[in-house]
């Protein structure tokens, strides 16, 4: 039986700026070299002051701790390490074995499939005991990206991520570019129908500015403080921030893409695809907001609660930028959605800046300053730059301008709408 260096005598890597609890912890680029020797390099991936895996001689051997299963192509502590791509499944379903471990992965990679090619990265499937007690202990399943080489040519650990939750994890989506003109890239990609929550915060590391990228049709949601500077593009599914975005990097939607989250965003939001505030009826800040030709603003409310919470809420540090065909999508989430009573007023957008006098268009109708129109079962007239907001996260409210909803009486009754709304007030019905 092989013997393995078990005490370690090289530097261990850390995970940065760690939650107490999450989903998805990621490691950001991290390019540990293995060395050509025997000690390797011993890497704590969970920052418990514990060693869980060391590569050494170049890659040729891989040695684990207790705490830190690979995925086997047999139950047996050194049976081969698996070799997974981008987007395969880590879970209950690989074969994981007990205790310290080892495998000469590079030297057999002409046995079988399953090995790992000499200068190709591939990823390490593994279950990690957060608890680092075999008495007690609380498995993840993470991934570990990895080169191996065995001639000490490019052998590194490049990165890896985990799912606190204890269920499966679908590899490489999330990953940190290397950095190139002190600009690199972090990329969000869950595929259609996948979600995860990062937990980890993503800074600007080495110096570098950091861009962060969602593409796939999934959901990312991050949370914590968020303090990368570089820009944020969405491009596919769903980004929800519901920590914050501490930077000042503008955010860009693209078409068929989504935004939305309960958190705030320090820098401005450009949107071509659709802007959804909250994650159910909750609130959303940002800076500067621009809607553009083709966008969506997707509000929701719900017809069965009270008025405080009967609404969305987007709050703008800045401008209201409203250009070409601006969709509003209202969705009543009520489980039996009815009339709002008369008079009920939501603060759709709360800004401190300015508005450019742009319209929402609703169905193929402009909504234009004051205009009702009907939508579900009320009548209501749209203000775009009202001083007083209604009562949906009043408490949240900061000077400004409102664009306000307000549900107003059946067109028979402008009387009663007018002693509710003050005499003077000009009413158009919705437009043909």
């Amino acid at each position: 039986m092989k013997n393995f260096p078990w005490i370690p005598v090289a530097a261990t890597a850390t995970i940065l700026n760690l939650p107490a609890a999450a989903d998805t912890l990621y490691s950001n680029l991290r390019d540990i070299a293995i060395p050509v020797s025997f000690n390797g390099v011993f890497v704590d991936v969970d920052s418990n002051s514990a060693w869980d895996v060391n590569p050494f001689f170049g890659g040729i051997d891989v040695a684990n701790s207790p705490a830190f299963q690979p995925a086997r192509a047999a139950i047996g502590n050194l049976a081969g390490m698996l070799n997974f791509a981008a987007g395969d499944t880590i879970g209950s379903g690989q074969l994981f074995a007990a205790g310290y471990g080892g495998s000469t992965d590079h030297l057999a990679l002409t046995a079988g499939g399953g090995k790992f090619v000499a200068g190709q990265e591939g990823y390490i499937g593994f279950k990690l005991d957060r608890n680092n007690n075999p008495n007690n202990p609380a498995w993840a399943y993470g991934w570990m990206r990895v080169v191996f080489d065995g001639a000490g040519n490019d052998a590194v650990v490049k990165d890896w991520a985990y799912d606190t939750r204890g269920t499966a994890i679908t590899v490489g989506r999330i990953q940190q570019s290397a950095a190139s003109g002190g600009t690199q890239t972090v990329t969000l990609s869950p595929g259609t129908g996948e979600a995860f929550t990062l937990g980890s915060q993503i800074t600007n590391t080495g110096g570098n500015t950091t861009c962060v990228i969602k593409t796939g049709g999934g959901t990312t949601t991050l949370t914590g403080t968020n303090s990368y500077t570089g820009p944020t593009t969405v491009n596919g599914g769903k980004l929800l921030v519901n920590g914050s975005l501490a930077g000042t990097g503008t955010v860009t939607v693209a078409g068929g893409a989504t935004l939305g989250g309960t958190g705030s965003i320090n820098g401005p939001v450009i949107v071509n695809g659709t802007l959804s505030p909250g994650a159910s009826i909750q609130s959303l800040a940002t800076g500067t907001l621009t809607l553009n030709g083709g966008s969506t603003f997707a509000y929701e409310m719900t017809s069965s609660a009270a008025a405080n919470v009967a609404g969305d809420l987007q709050q703008l540090f800045g401008n209201l930028v409203l250009t070409g065909t601006v969709a509003l999508g209202l969705t009543d989430l009520a489980s039996t959605p009815g009339a709002f009573a008369t008079g009920t007023t939501l603060s759709l957008i709360n800004y401190t800046g300015t508005w450019n006098g742009g319209f929402f268009t609703y169905g193929t109708s402009e909504l234009s300053n004051g205009e009702v129109f009907t939508a579900g079962s009320n009548q209501w007239q749209i203000n775009y730059d009202a001083l007083t907001g209604g009562l949906n996260f009043a408490s949240e409210y900061t000077s400004g301008h409102f664009v306000t909803l307000t549900a107003v009486p059946e067109p028979g009754s402008w009387l009663t709408l007018g002693c509710l709304l003050g005499s003077g007030t000009f009413l158009r019905r919705r437009k043909s």
